[in-house]
């Protein structure tokens, strides 16, 4: 098959090549490319050791210096560059002690997380594939590299990475693999709870969200208060939406959203737009207009729109008519916030009002067209608000 790259690796790799170095696309790259999906990331692997790497480019961060990883900047585009190497014990289920560089890509790719990732390519060899990654792909199955219990026991957040791959690429878990999996789970306390979150709101966002299930199972997630719950498939009925999605696994996991969410050390949107959903669901249904408008008001006209979905998707309840109304509500561009006043707090100066006397007059105002938009013009408001004075 033909591999499309882009110029930019191309230059990395013709580079490197020309100074007398073997150079390679590796791992999810050459793995998207033989599944011809997009490419995001291109990583290289070369037998030039990290000073050299600097010293061929122009520009360069020394991202994972530490570890034989260079990151090259070509036209802005970065481009991680890594040393064939071998990996030392690993003390902390994470990172190695120490790396030790090699001459021969075979060692390399032996010390990768699975099959399918551990996969090379450039035009001089073509394809280099020592475990048999490519059949693997064709299989649609996610195995270890050698000794999967020793794999996952040497990185805990490969074991997330590989439900995630599953999830996302919609393939099935070599049993050894799986069972390997579960077994190491309790080491996945030792994996940052960034990383953790990252992968996890990867995961969701995959077509094969029943893959999880089994890890609910095991507890492996209880260290964070994730629970096991009802069946995860539900979630690939949702769009791929992560905040959506996340709050859904919650949901459906019967965990206390607030409190995972706090122990994974997610964004303050993330929390907030949890935390919205939760008080629509318990508001539950919205009969009128100015009801929704009030909710958009409080919570959000994104989250009410995505509240609509979680209802129709997970409680399999019909949302319809809400949703309806929010359309309406939109294209007739109807006031629900203080700036689709067609007055506003300078105007009510002018009128002799001041502190908090504005933002309560104000206030007052947003409720009358609420209810009526057709009050929403200056003259009109400003009859109302002479009332007052």
């Amino acid at each position: 098959m033909p591999y499309f790259y882009t110029k930019e690796a191309e230059f990395v790799l013709k580079t490197l090549k020309n100074a007398g170095f073997k150079a390679y696309l590796v791992g999810g790259c050459v793995r998207d490319m033989l599944l011809n999906i997009p490419v995001h990331d291109y990583d290289i692997t070369t037998s030039a050791k990290p000073d050299e790497v600097v010293a061929l480019f122009e520009n360069t961060v020394s991202t994972g210096a530490k570890h034989g990883t260079i990151t090259v900047l070509v036209e802005h585009i970065p481009i991680e560059v890594t040393t064939f190497r071998c990996d030392g014990k690993y003390a902390d289920s994470r990172r190695p002690d120490e790396v030790i560089y090699v001459s021969d890509i075979k060692y390399d790719l032996s010390r990768r997380d699975f099959t399918v990732n551990a996969l090379a390519y450039n035009k001089d060899d073509g394809l280099i594939d020592l475990f048999g990654g490519k059949t693997d792909l064709e299989n649609r199955i996610l195995k270890a590299v050698g000794d999967p219990k020793k794999r996952f026991l040497e990185d805990a957040l490969r074991i997330l990475r590989l439900f995630r791959f599953a999830s996302v690429l919609d393939f099935s878990i070599e049993q050894n693999t799986l069972d390997a999996a579960l077994e190491c789970s309790d080491t996945l306390k030792f994996v940052s709870r960034e990383r953790i979150f990252s992968e996890l709101t990867r995961a969701v966002c995959g077509v094969n969200t029943s893959v999880l299930n089994s890890l609910l199972e095991k507890d492996a997630l209880e260290f964070l208060g994730i629970k096991g719950g009802e069946d995860l498939k539900a979630l690939a009925l949702l769009p791929e939406n992560s905040k959506l999605r996340l709050f859904a696994f919650l949901y459906l996991t019967k965990s206390d959203s607030d409190l995972v969410l706090k122990e994974l050390k997610a964004s303050n949107k993330q929390k907030n737009y949890c935390a919205a959903l939760k008080n629509l669901l318990t508001y539950g249904n919205f009969k009128t207009k100015e009801e929704i408008k009030t909710a958009c008001r409080i919570y959000g006209e994104e989250e009410f729109y995505d509240f609509t979905v979680f209802k129709e998707n997970i409680l399999n309840t019909s949302a319809k008519t809400e949703r309806e109304m929010l359309n309406e509500i939109k294209t007739n561009r109807e006031p629900y916030l203080l700036g689709d006043l067609k007055l506003n707090g300078n105007d009510l100066k002018q009128l002799g009002f001041m502190g908090e006397e504005i933002k309560l007059k104000l206030e007052e105002l947003l409720e009358a067209v609420t209810e009526n938009p057709k009050l929403n013009k200056k003259p009109i408001l400003l009859k109302i608000i002479s009332k007052d004075r």
